[in-house]
């Protein structure tokens, strides 16, 4: 499985390529002060034209991760869109429409125990295999919890992201014997709402211990003072990357883009702030 993250400030963008080149776009956000976007800078790789884009997966219903969404739907051609199945979001305005009804059916309080309990779709690919567990609207008050976690998984590697997902969700998810089977099958995970404090529950964690963690954010500041950020370094094992250094958490606002490349379980690790450190020594 070959990885690349985007650094797209505080949002998220992840492009993954199988053994069989089948391609996935992992939520659509861009990065405001370069002005690169993935429908442009994907389509100069071909993708949309020469080059099929099979999936695009949805994490969650926020602009961050959907600010390039219309023109990824128009320019990339993406031949399946994977969200939340009571969601349907194809432009920014449906964004509004989203978390009104989110809102309006947690008010409303219709919905039984059994009907708020944590969902799961699953769906083979070539040579990937798809899993996403989601709530029901209505179940959660808070839109950052109706993210659709996604698992996937090839040649005995996994990657989970988890969106925007709250300490809510994760208690909610935790109940399902499933969603506990596949953290502990991840080797690679995607911190949830940005690293942000917000997105941590220390539950998830007797469950979870993945090789590395990537984390996609910008610095969050307020005043002079530097958000408090979880100490994600206890919870991975870590890996070498090609600079030589070892490393348990990256982040696209230190390393800027992360490329990563696993096979045979092997791994291959690298970022742009790496490679220019490479390319000055020589």
């Amino acid at each position: 499985m070959d990885l690349r993250f985007y650094d797209v400030e505080h949002g998220d963008c992840c492009l993954i390529l199988s053994q069989e080149n089948e391609a996935v776009l992992v939520d659509c956000g861009y990065n405001s002060t370069t002005g690169w976007k993935p429908s442009e800078g994907l389509a100069k790789q071909g993708f949309g034209s020469r080059r099929r884009l099979h999936h695009l997966i949805l994490t969650h219903p926020d602009q961050d991760h959907l600010a390039d969404l219309p023109g990824v739907i128009e320019k990339l051609k993406p031949v399946n869109v994977w969200q939340h199945p009571q969601l349907t979001l194809r432009t920014i305005a449906d964004l509004k429409v989203t978390l009104s009804e989110a809102q309006e059916a947690y008010l409303a309080k219709k919905k039984t125990s059994a009907e708020l309990q944590p969902l799961e779709v699953s769906k083979n690919f070539q040579t990937m295999k798809l899993r996403q567990f989601y709530l029901p609207i209505g179940s959660v008050r808070d839109a950052n919890d109706l993210s659709l976690v996604t698992f996937l998984t090839e040649d005995r590697f996994t990657v989970c992201f988890p969106g925007d997902l709250t300490a809510r969700g994760w208690k909610l998810h935790l109940e399902n014997k499933a969603f506990q089977y596949m953290l502990r099958e991840t080797n690679l995970f995607v911190a949830s709402h940005h690293g942000r404090p917000t997105g941590f529950y220390e539950p998830v964690y007797q469950f979870l211990y993945p090789k590395l963690i990537v984390i996609s954010d910008k610095e969050q500041t307020k005043g002079r003072t530097v958000i408090q950020r979880v100490p994600y370094t206890e919870h991975a094992y870590g890996v070498k990357i090609n600079d030589g250094s070892f490393r348990k958490v990256l982040t696209t606002r230190g390393d800027g883009r992360i490329r990563i490349v696993v096979k045979d379980r092997i791994w291959e690790v690298s970022t742009s702030r790496s490679e220019r450190k490479e390319g000055a020594k020589q």
